[in-house]
């Protein structure tokens, strides 16, 4: 598989396209990277409020289904170049200082993002790692199916299609004085 070209830089408040609440606006994103206001929602609520997301019940189990990060601003890349083909230890030797692979929540709120916002997947069909695991030692990852995002598990393998997704806190922006 090809490696997906590099996208340009998006910025979504998710807090108000999936709606939940809105806030300031948001800093300009890099070329490559997705900055997210993610409102501090679990995986759990996301996919019980959107109709973006296969209703599946299997990871209900898992205690990072119902993690709720902090809420603030996000920067992600989705999927990182190059990450293709490879184990996981080898797709985290690819993250940028300040970056960690994506929690699953972060990577579901951005896809959905994009989609609602009319955008082109960024994985262009292909699957992206994200840093939560089973209990069965299976790395979860996104994909789209049939126009919802699925949640899976994969092995460690390296697999054609099958990407990193990296996340990291941007700071607060100072409140404009309006």
């Amino acid at each position: 598989m090809t490696r997906p070209s590099t996208i340009p830089g998006f910025a979504f408040d998710a807090t108000v396209m999936l709606g939940f609440l809105p806030i300031d606006p948001l800093p300009e994103p890099e070329p490559g990277t997705i900055v997210l206001r993610y409102g501090g929602w679990s995986l759990q609520e996301l996919r019980d409020k959107c109709d973006l997301m296969h209703r599946q019940p299997w990871y209900d189990k898992y205690p990072w289904s119902a993690e709720k990060f902090p809420s603030g601003i996000y920067a992600l890349r989705l999927p990182i170049p190059d990450s293709n083909r490879k184990r996981f230890d080898e797709q985290k030797a690819l993250l940028l200082p300040g970056e960690e692979p994506a929690p699953i929540v972060l990577a579901a709120t951005a896809l959905q993002s994009i989609r609602l916002s009319g955008g082109q997947d960024p994985l262009r069909g292909a699957w992206t790692r994200c840093k939560e695991q089973t209990s069965e030692g299976l790395h979860v990852l996104l994909y789209w199916f049939g126009g919802r995002l699925v949640v899976n598990g994969w092995r460690d393998d390296p697999s054609d299609g099958l990407w990193l997704a990296a996340a990291r806190r941007l700071p607060e922006p100072c409140p404009s004085n309006s």
